[in-house]
């Protein structure tokens, strides 16, 4: 039962009682004291009347409901126990130091000195107030024992002091471990679902959000004190492969417009090395100098984001508190890199999947609206005509009949130029030709069309070592800018030549729509462009710039007017019709379409 119930203490403590008992009594038998009413009766009393208070030990430490009360009844049943020997023996010395002693030293094993120090006094009290009652003394013994009670005292003191110190240390130790157990849960919570929230976000800020507060955590550092920690997001750029802020803690408007190169200092070295790389002193490094954010830090860090053998940026962390990172924070936070530069470029790809998404609208409404403006000046203004002349001519047949024959042969004439116009309204809108015969086909057509409907000449000669290394929607980009180059200059060139060339220069294609016209000044004519109803210019140079191209005009009142297209070829393996997305602007975001173009987005670049 003991073992069932009790704990190790409690077990040492009901022990040490019977053993108390049996020791005083066997000491008093081995003796053979003999002194008043302490005879072989008198002990068999004091043994019951011992063992009776040891059993309201024992309930007590068995019930939970008395157990807090134990610690009185201790000491309520040692005064009575020592009273009791001290009554029935007379105050006897022997008896006095042997029970008295005993009581007071058993109480030892209960280190709490308040109750010690009273079951000394109780004890004490109870073997000079006894005696006394029965008319004995036993002043010799009471300064023996005084003398054992205050060695007690002073033993118990000693002792709470120790095991009261040892036992402060466990709980504190205890108290940390728990605060970092729940640090650690909290921190890995926390950093789960930052975690997740780059896995799911399609949203590249919240991806940088989530970067910079993954620093933060990762130094294990409060809300209340983030504003100690300076963070920062480079990406390297495609136009200058330089290091741009994309994302930034604490920058100000100077530090998020500086760049870096990325070669020299920490930032250098961690790219170089492709590990992360620990600060001390901005002032001192070549790169980071000139950064206002920087200055006061007394700590950095510098985490490469890569993927695979690539580099595409840095995380740049700094903290006033002197030697704030450590190699746990550098681990952490350069597994939360590698996980975020994928996030980026998933979050990249989705991103420009919607530019394209809104550029393909306003294109739609730019050709919604062209086709509108084309049908009202060409067949609408021709079919109006038709309906005229017939009418003219229901009129003219009552009263002139010999006159109608002709009339009927302009209406057909009419009819048949409105056919045309829309005939080569739909060829610009869909030119069957380029999709079966290719772009050199559809340029000769397109120039045919042209002297048909204006009788405006256009000279098309294209490379056929060009157009096999054009996909076809690069052949449909050209034939889209060449028509409206062609019509913007049959409009109001005057030019008597179009001349229309595809041409190869390295790995480039060369796209050049020439005439002889009245030219214009390029600089007068693109002021405020964009606020015009027509956007035509903007239109052409967009679509170049779809496919990683470039466009150009050059142009001079009376010299003519020449408008460039440079597009990249292919690799002969990858003239395909592959999906078009905006320009990138970082090497990142230029690895994202890459893994685009290998067929499988999924699949992180490597």
């Amino acid at each position: 039962m003991l073992n069932g119930k009790f704990a190790e203490k409690d077990r040492v403590l009901f022990g040490s009682r019977w053993l108390v008992l049996l020791f005083i009594c066997g000491a008093l038998v081995a003796f053979r004291v003999q002194i008043g009413a302490f005879n072989s009766e008198g002990l068999l009393t004091a043994f019951i009347i011992g063992a009776l208070l040891n059993g309201l030990v024992f309930v007590c430490l068995s019930l939970p409901v008395l157990r807090p009360a134990i610690s009185p009844v201790l000491l309520v049943s040692d005064v009575i126990l020592a009273g009791l020997f001290a009554g029935l023996s007379e105050g006897n010395f022997f008896v006095v130091m042997v029970a008295g002693s005993a009581i007071m030293i058993a109480g030892l094993l209960r280190p709490l000195v308040r109750w010690n120090a009273a079951q000394v006094i109780g004890v004490f009290t109870a073997m000079t107030i006894v005696p006394l009652m029965s008319g004995s003394s036993a002043n010799t013994a009471l300064v023996a024992l005084f003398a054992v009670g205050v060695l007690t005292v002073a033993t118990s003191y000693a002792y709470d002091q120790e095991l009261g110190g040892l036992r402060r240390r466990v709980e504190a130790l205890d108290s940390s471990q728990l605060r970092q157990v729940e640090d650690i849960r909290q921190r890995t919570r926390a950093i789960s679902e930052l975690t997740y929230t780059m896995s799911a976000t399609l949203n590249y800020k919240k991806v940088l959000d989530a970067v910079i507060e993954a620093g933060r955590l990762g130094l294990r550092m409060p809300e209340s004190q983030q504003s100690q920690l300076f963070a920062g997001v480079f990406l390297f750029h495609v136009d200058d492969s330089r290091l741009h802020v994309v994302s930034s803690r604490r920058f100000t408007r100077g530090d998020e417009l500086r760049t870096l190169s990325g070669t020299e200092g920490i930032v250098g070295r961690a790219l170089k090395e492709a590990v992360p790389v620990f600060g001390s002193d901005a002032m001192q490094d070549p790169e980071l100098q000139n950064f206002v954010a920087f200055q006061g830090c007394k700590s950095l860090l510098v985490i490469p984001l890569r993927a695979g053998f690539d580099n595409f940026g840095a995380l740049l962390y700094g903290s006033d508190a002197p030697n704030a990172f450590t190699q746990e924070h550098s681990e952490l936070l350069n597994a939360l890199g590698v996980q975020a530069t994928l996030a980026l470029q998933n979050a990249v790809l989705y991103h420009n999947l919607i530019e394209e998404k809104e550029r393909i609208v306003d294109v739609d409404e730019e050709a919604r609206k062209k086709l509108a403006r084309d049908l009202h000046d060409g067949p609408t203004q021709s079919v109006a005509a038709i309906a005229m002349r017939m009418s003219y001519i229901g009129k003219l047949y009552k009263k002139s009949p010999e006159q109608v024959p002709d009339e009927i042969k302009k209406v057909e004439e009419l009819a048949r130029r409105t056919t045309s116009e829309i005939r080569h309204m739909l060829f610009t809108l869909r030119p069957l030709v380029l999709e079966t015969q290719g772009l050199s086909a559809a340029l000769n057509q397109l120039a045919t069309k042209f002297y048909e409907m204006h009788q405006q000449a256009v000279a098309v000669r294209v490379d056929h070592t060009v157009e096999e290394r054009l996909d076809f929607q690069q052949q449909g980009v050209i034939f889209d800018i060449v028509e409206e180059a062609v019509n913007n200059a049959r409009k109001h060139a005057k030019a008597k030549l179009i001349s229309v060339t595809a041409t190869r220069q390295d790995e480039m294609a060369v796209v050049q729509i020439a005439d002889n016209g009245v030219g214009f000044d390029v600089e007068k004519v693109n002021e405020n462009y964009e606020s015009r109803s027509s956007l035509g210019m903007v239109n052409m140079r967009e679509r170049a710039e779809l496919l990683d191209g470039r466009f150009s005009i050059d142009s001079a009142k009376g010299k003519g007017t020449v408008v460039t297209i440079l597009l990249p070829l292919k690799a002969p393996e990858a003239v395909t019709s592959s999906n078009g997305f905006s320009r990138p602007r970082t090497k990142l975001a230029l690895a994202a379409a890459s893994r685009v173009d290998r067929g499988d987005p999924r699949q992180p670049y490597l």
